[in-house]
């Protein structure tokens, strides 16, 4: 197998028989020495909080316990780590999205990546930190979610290795790089050091999300399971799938240069040439980047009508994660008993919306952006 060449599978739901022969045939024709010398395993899914699995948050169990038993199948030891969002408690986590399930009925090892060591390495200037499970398994899995999102327009296989930063330092790298490209560029730094590590990539969509994703937008039976040695090429293929140019999502156009990729020339299945989903990306297909094509007599005029912000709505159960989550301290408890987010502080990064489980943080937006973004 070609390393930008893109498997898929049309799977109408979420059966394991079905799941593992797609993920053994594709292991099968893969010419990578590790998978045979390598004595450990470490599967990262994407589960950014603990979000019922009928939501489609986050990468379902089945997806894993595929992977879990053709590892254990051929005697490796099989890690499943990864660091969730925000302040939710790990076990909790755990125990909502199937993970401690399958360490219940299968021997492997559970890892919080929020507590696991890490070391902190440089790319192009820019410093991370990342787990060191990475470093630590000769073969690593990305098991992703196939989704929208609100401030890279898409998310999948390069996205899902934000999970190897640990803990709170994911909303401390918010702070640091609020806009949309700086945080691209933060996470071509992360995809630039693991890249090299990652033996195989999967993207979870027999259900996705479409909408204001990556947790508040709409569970999408999108009927398909994604895979690719090359983290480029499968969220290239993802992306365009969904309905995205290369230059809507702020990241891809480097990652496809920085493997060497032209996308025309990425191979899939003949059956998917010209696959589209019907999929709503209206909602995060025009970012606050796009300012920097106004001219800047013109872009302050144009902030002034064309604005959103997340909003605390009617729906909030008072838990306090968009408190203890915000990167900038932008939402403070009110003497309502509830949080309310400070509009001149918030950075837009969207942390709240992202991983409030209520879906209680609404994205309130101007007459010009409704009709922009529509």
């Amino acid at each position: 197998m070609k390393n930008h060449s893109v498997q898929i599978r049309a799977i109408e739901s979420y059966d394991l028989a079905q799941i593992q022969d797609a993920i053994s045939f594709w292991f099968k024709e893969l010419r990578d020495p590790k998978l045979n010398r390598s004595k450990r395993v470490l599967i990262k899914p994407n589960t950014l909080g603990a979000f019922p699995l009928e939501r489609a948050v986050t990468t379902h169990p089945v997806i894993l316990e595929a992977l879990i038993r053709y590892f254990l199948a051929r005697k490796k030891e099989v890690w499943l780590g990864d660091s969730p969002g925000g302040s939710v408690p790990v076990q909790k986590v755990w125990d909502v999205c199937g993970l401690q399930d399958l360490a219940d009925r299968y021997p492997i090892r559970l890892l919080n990546l929020s507590t696991h060591p890490f070391r902190e390495l440089k790319y192009n200037g820019i410093s991370v930190k990342i787990s060191e499970a990475l470093f630590q398994c000769g073969i690593v899995v990305n098991a992703a979610k196939y989704k929208t999102h609100s401030l890279m327009a898409f998310t999948g296989a390069l996205k899902n290795l934000y999970g190897l930063v640990p803990g709170m330092i994911k909303s401390e790298y918010h702070r640091q790089y609020p806009d949309t490209r700086a945080f691209a560029e933060m996470l071509l730094a992360i995809y630039g050091i693991a890249r090299t590590k990652i033996s195989y990539n999967i993207i979870d969509g027999i259900i996705g999300m479409d909408g204001a994703g990556p947790s508040g937008g709409n569970p999408r039976h999108f009927g398909l399971l994604l895979g690719s040695s090359s983290i480029a090429a499968i969220d290239s293929v993802a992306s365009r799938m969904m309905g995205f140019k290369v230059s809507d999502v702020p990241y891809l156009w480097d990652a496809l240069h920085c493997e060497g990729i032209l996308p025309s020339k990425i191979e899939v299945p003949q059956s998917f040439r010209h696959h589209r989903l019907d999929a709503d990306i209206r909602a995060v297909k025009l970012t606050k980047d796009g300012l920097r094509f106004i001219p800047g007599f013109a872009a302050a005029a144009f902030k002034k009508v064309y604005y959103y912000y997340p909003e605390i709505s009617s729906r909030c159960v008072r838990c306090g994660i968009c408190v203890k989550s915000c990167p900038v301290e932008a939402i403070s408890w009110q003497a309502t008993g509830f949080p309310k987010v400070d509009t001149d502080k918030c950075i837009k990064c969207m942390c709240c919306h992202e991983l409030c489980p209520s879906q209680a943080v609404d994205i309130h937006k101007s007459f010009v952006a409704k009709r922009i973004q529509r």
